[in-house]
């Protein structure tokens, strides 16, 4: 259907979290016990009869495996079969949630990306156990929370999926992935369940709210593509997360987001003073901003009171939800002053410009 030039830029793999009852032998329960002893002597086999029919077709397909949902002793053992079975193994692939609803109702475990950057660092370890650090790893699922099929319904806490919440632990969650022993080189947002929604703000993960309006998480993915690959160096204060980039052509991205351990709203309102050592005077500047106050469709509504989703209404947060600079401006000196709420995310970018422009 699609061709070998379309298809060899995907990554392939055969099942969706095989470790898992919910997907694999739900007859067992989850236990790592039963993930071994059970699901993982038919992945291994289904593994390999994917592994040997692809290679079939073509040998420029990328294959890999297992969409681990988080059992790693199920990862452990299928390393180590893989590697006495000599199988292709292109790349790695992990699920990554930080907590669950169930945590989060019993007040447990709390947002944090230190859960998440746990998860990994256990990863990597087996990984590197095996030798295998050298292949592409990829977390293509990750998310604050478990179970995108559940809403404020389940877990109120789930309402932080709608704000600038979720925007700051990305940003967040991609600063600690930066600075972590093995830099994954894929962080993928699972989607799944947005199906069930029949109201526009009720916590389900998703870009987009029922009738089209988008989330900061949609924004903040779209400004975070507009890092540089060239990652530099940089000081910066406590509760700041400072991702500093250059392009090849010499333009600078920086993003920020401010926020505490657990995101919480009690850090006060911050003066941060982006310097550089370069001259930056008579660059282009633009400026994007998400917080409690900007390109936030939900904390819009609720400051005005959640009203009903009339025609206008959904125009007016549409419009709020549309990806806009905040400010444009020629930089007239070597640092540029950004204020600061919690949970606030900033996109900066520099341009050379031209003389004549």
């Amino acid at each position: 259907r699609y061709g070998i030039e379309t298809v060899s830029g995907w990554h392939l793999q055969c099942f969706n979290e095989p470790d898992l009852s919910q997907f694999l032998l739900s007859e067992y329960p989850n236990t790592p016990e039963n993930a071994v002893t059970y699901r993982l002597p038919v992945y291994c086999r289904m593994y390999e009869g994917f592994v040997r029919g692809l290679c079939r077709v073509s040998d420029r397909l990328k294959i890999g495996g297992p969409s681990l949902a988080g059992h790693n002793a199920f990862l452990n053992e299928w390393l180590d079969y893989v590697k006495k079975n000599h199988l292709r193994l292109d790349f790695i692939s992990v699920h990554n949630y930080g907590t669950a609803p169930r945590y989060l109702n019993e007040g447990i475990r709390p947002f944090d990306v230190k859960n998440n950057i746990r998860k990994h660092e256990i990863f990597v370890q087996t990984i590197k156990a095996h030798g295998m650090e050298g292949i592409s790893l990829l977390i293509d699922e990750w998310g604050m929370s478990a179970s995108g099929f559940y809403n404020r319904e389940e877990c109120p806490a789930l309402m932080a999926r709608e704000h600038e919440m979720f925007s700051a632990y990305f940003v967040k969650l991609i600063h600690e992935l930066i600075h972590s022993e093995l830099v994954p080189d894929m962080l993928a947002i699972c989607l799944s369940g947005q199906h069930e929604m029949v109201e526009d703000f009720s916590g389900f993960r998703n870009f987009f709210t029922l009738n089209f309006i988008a989330k900061p998480i949609y924004n903040v993915h779209i400004l975070a593509n507009k890092l540089g690959e060239n990652l530099l160096a940089a000081t910066y204060e406590e509760n700041l997360f400072v991702i500093p980039t250059k392009d090849e052509n010499g333009n600078y991205a920086v993003m920020v987001s401010y926020s505490s351990a657990n995101f919480e709203e009690d850090l006060p309102t911050m003066e941060e003073t982006l310097s550089f050592c370069e001259d930056i005077v008579g660059r282009h500047v633009t400026i994007w901003r998400i917080d409690k106050n900007t390109m936030n469709p939900y904390r819009m509504w609720e400051r005005e009171g959640k009203p009903e989703m009339s025609k206008e209404v959904l125009r007016r947060l549409r419009e709020e939800g549309c990806l806009k600079p905040s400010a444009t401006f020629t930089a007239k000196e070597n640092f540029i002053t950004l204020s600061l709420t919690p949970n606030a995310t900033v996109l900066v970018a520099l341009e050379e410009r031209c003389e004549d422009a």
